[in-house]
């Protein structure tokens, strides 16, 4: 779990003294694995200086990187040194069974009594590395507990965690796993099988791999038969889970809730923690965004001591959660966790799957050029280190980034390939993204004629699929221009009342109470809830839809002098402009921060400072240092400039334009933007 406010509050002081300026909150996150110990604290921040894994931006240092320092793990090694041997093996067995353990464990491990465990108990203890929780004992800290680690030699370590797993799997009940305290987890090394690349078991590889059936009778034979060992039965277990869910089927839900209803969550279940985020998963799709959630938080925090191969699923997919609530701090150290344990294995493998969710996070977030690259990165990896089920994920990412820049044709392009993976043998990651990706492809390509004729046949259960307004908030109001457009009311009807329930039964989630809010605004031309949306949505694309249909109410009440159309509409025809600098503009617009786009925005609709500073509750001199900030990354000089740019990056959110030449109503496809 994140650390309270009141252990941020503690340690902020500590490191604005050692780094001479404020730190950012993913920094005081990392910097909380200290547990508040001053020398520790210290030796971290020379380390992050010394490795360059921290920068300092605007007066603010933050992290670049969730990589415990070199210089940390050998100043905890040195400590145990200075301790006895008695403890310093007491201390690496208790290591080997997680950061908090019980002591009736390690003495089966040590094949001693609890009793002559006491005196190295009280040592550990005395000497700051160990401290009791209510039910049992803990690393008084992250990078303690990493440490330790550390300093066991790697062979020896994959037989400790097998053998620690044999004595510990079935006696750590769910109350005592409780204790971590940041998100930042040490990643120590784990047990790893040898049948696929030493890294993963072949069930596991062939299901992500894309032959889930394979991998599933592969798992099946191992379940059936009587030989095979505690860890490969769990392995095997998970896989079927997996492999199941994956499919689609119902199996998968059945398995989940017989394996937790029989033994519950505990730490290492790889079995347990793969139910747990399959249904994590079901719950999230159908609207059930608190338990989803809550399902998914424990399927991570038990996932501390298990192979990095597994623990890959349970983070991506919290990641993917937190990110669709444009939750991206969250979001980015779960997938930073997700690939520092991949990249710890002595074969690499699967690393492009990080990539891959990581570039869907950076298109939500508005960051096209991010979003490309990892893309690329993703779709580019082969043998080991691809990730198939994850590649139409990574397509569709790089279809929506060239829709969003004007390249329409390289759009549908990597639009074909989402679409010939999805109808190939291999088993993928189903996303309402294709679908949605190629309906906007035919409302720019072919018009909005095009999507309706999709929406009422190839996806007509689109509308209603709750799963697509929580990925893509601004969907709604999208469809809802779309159906006013053209005159369906059965689609306005449709949408209007699946977002108002998704928002009902999702009461305090701000982005999906937006999202439903957005709708109504376009169905009722309401100009106040419009200005709600560009001033407090977490989504770009949604704050730059609300701008583009916020300038049409202002200027449809705005006198114009005769011949004269609205700047805003002029201002989005940029004359023979080429398309890469079209695209470029774009670009640079995206990597605006939230504030400066906010803005921007209202800026572009006639708000004085005044009136935005009441907006977004800043002061009207706060408001213009932000402008000043967002004229020198777009190198423009006027509100005038400003404005054009507004209207040329939101007709492109828009994805189609109903104006043409400042007259509405044309309903043709492209629009002059492009």
């Amino acid at each position: 779990m994140r650390p309270t406010i009141e252990k941020q509050d503690s340690v902020a002081a500590p490191l604005r003294g050692l780094l001479a300026a404020d730190a950012d909150d993913g920094l005081l996150d990392f910097a909380a694995g200290a547990s508040g110990n001053p020398r520790l604290l210290a030796e971290l921040v020379l380390g992050l200086v010394e490795e360059g894994l921290i920068k300092e931006q605007n007066g603010t240092v933050r992290l670049t990187g969730p990589q415990v320092p070199l210089r940390v793990l050998t100043f905890v090694k040195n400590r145990l040194t200075d301790l006895s041997p008695n403890c310093q093996q007491f201390l690496k067995v208790a290591a080997m069974l997680g950061k908090s353990f019980m002591l009736e464990d390690v003495s089966r491990m040590l094949d001693q009594s609890s009793a002559t465990l006491l005196p190295p108990l009280e040592e550990a203890m005395s000497s700051g590395f160990i401290i009791a929780a209510e039910h049992q004992f803990a690393f008084h800290s992250d990078f303690l507990f990493q440490g330790v680690i550390e300093s066991i030699p790697v062979p020896a370590r994959g037989a400790l965690q097998r053998e620690a797993l044999g004595h510990s799997g079935k006696r750590v009940q769910a109350h005592d796993q409780q204790f971590w305290v940041t998100e930042r987890k040490p990643e120590p090394s784990v047990r790893f099988k040898e049948e696929v690349d030493g890294t993963c078991s072949r069930a596991h590889s062939l299901i992500v791999n894309g032959n889930a059936a394979e991998g599933i009778r592969v798992a099946e034979r191992i379940l059936s038969g009587p030989t095979a060992s505690a860890a490969d039965r769990l392995d095997a277990e998970a896989s079927v889970i997996l492999g199941y869910s994956l499919l689609g089927k119902q199996e998968a839900d059945e398995h989940s809730v017989r394996i937790l209803r029989e033994r519950g969550t505990r730490q290492g279940d790889i079995a347990a923690l793969m139910a747990l985020t399959t249904l994590s998963n079901a719950r999230w799709r159908s609207g059930e965004l608190a338990e989803g959630l809550s399902l998914g938080r424990t399927a991570v925090r038990y996932s501390e001591d298990v192979d990095p191969v597994w623990r890959l699923h349970f983070r991506l997919a919290l990641a993917g959660k937190h990110a669709n609530l444009r939750e991206f701090d969250k979001a980015e150290p779960l997938i930073n966790e997700a690939e520092t344990g991949l990249r710890s294995l002595p074969t690499q493998v699967w690393t492009a799957a990080p990539a891959a969710m990581r570039s869907r996070m950076f298109l939500q977030a508005g960051r096209f050029g991010d979003a490309r690259r990892q893309a690329e990165l993703a779709t580019a990896a082969v043998e080991g280190e691809a990730f198939p089920v994850l590649r139409p994920l990574a397509h569709s990412v790089l279809s929506a980034v060239c829709l969003y820049v004007g390249d329409l044709a390289t759009a549908a392009e990597y639009l074909k390939r989402v679409q010939d993976e999805l109808a190939g043998d291999e088993v993928v990651f189903h996303s309402a993204q294709y679908a949605w990706t190629e309906l906007r492809i035919a409302v720019k390509t072919e018009g909005p004629q095009a999507a309706i004729d999709l929406l009422s046949d190839k996806y007509s259960h689109l509308p209603t699929q709750r799963s697509l307004y929580i990925e893509d908030p601004g969907a709604a109001a999208f469809l809802v221009r779309l159906a006013l457009d053209v005159g369906d009311t059965n689609l306005l009807h449709r949408v209007l009342e699946t977002v108002d329930g998704l928002a009902g039964d999702n009461p305090g989630i701000s982005v999906i109470s937006l999202g439903a809010m957005h709708a109504y605004a376009l169905a009722n031309s309401d100009p106040t809830a419009l200005a709600r949306i560009v001033a407090q949505s977490p989504d770009p694309i949604s704050v730059a839809l609300a701008t583009e249909e916020l300038a049409k109410l202002y200027a449809a009440k705005t006198p114009l002098r005769r011949g004269q159309a609205p700047s805003i509409y002029r201002a989005s025809q940029p004359a023979g402009s080429d398309e890469a600098g079209a695209q470029q503009k774009a670009m640079c617009w995206a990597s605006l921060s939230d504030m400066e786009r906010r803005i921007a925005y209202l800026v572009s609709v006639g708000m004085t400072n005044r009136q935005i500073a009441g907006r977004v509750h800043l002061s009207a001199h706060t408001v213009n240092y932000h402008l000043r900030k967002v004229y020198k990354k777009l190198g423009i000089n006027t509100r005038v400039e400003l404005a054009r740019g507004a209207a040329l990056y939101s007709s492109r959110a828009a994805i189609y334009s109903m104006e043409d030449e400042g007259h509405g109503g044309s309903g043709r496809p492209g629009g002059e933007a492009f």
